[in-house]
């Protein structure tokens, strides 16, 4: 109706036309994920053609996402808030809700969590003279690795980058 194909020709034949609408539909895809996630567009590849990257990349694209928003979008949220105007500055208070003095746990905690298991990775691969002592390493850097991941998630609440700004009543 529009005249772009010319009479008995079909869209389905037009494999050209078919392959850069995919592609320019998974661009732009990718750049609205971008600007919303921080990362490109999961299962794009599904538009333009399955393969395993692709699915390799949807789940390092997810993981990275997962990080973005629970340690790192607080702050992009708020600035959002306060561009909507969502959030209202108070003009009468003097200290700033977005600047909260983080405790030593938050970097050391972590840190911690991560050498342990590495270690118990390390005293797996690479066993000692006896099974006995093999076992002793694992266990200690296994519960050591375990603890720190249970204080971690007992305090989850305060590892979580939230927002600080209020919402403003409607």
């Amino acid at each position: 109706r529009l005249g772009v194909l010319h009479v008995g020709q079909r869209i389905e034949e037009q494999a050209d036309f078919e392959k850069i609408y995919k592609n320019a539909w998974a661009d732009n895809a990718n750049a609205c994920a971008k600007q919303y996630a921080g990362t490109g567009a999961l299962k794009t590849d599904y538009t333009r053609q399955r393969t395993q990257w692709g699915l390799i990349m949807d789940g390092w694209n997810s993981l990275i996402r997962y990080y973005k928003n629970n340690f790192s979008d607080g702050f992009r949220q708020d600035a959002i808030d306060l561009f909507l105007g969502n959030y209202s500055v108070d003009e009468v208070e003097p200290a700033s809700p977005l600047h909260v003095k983080k405790d030593w746990k938050f970097l050391a905690l972590p840190i911690i969590m991560v050498v342990a298991f590495s270690m118990c990775i390390i005293c797996l691969l690479m066993a000692g003279d006896t099974w006995t002592e093999t076992l002793a390493y694992v266990l200690f850097w296994g519960s050591a690795s375990f603890g720190t991941f249970a204080i971690i998630l007992y305090n989850g609440k305060d590892f979580v980058d939230a927002p600080k700004l209020v919402q403003k009543e409607k």
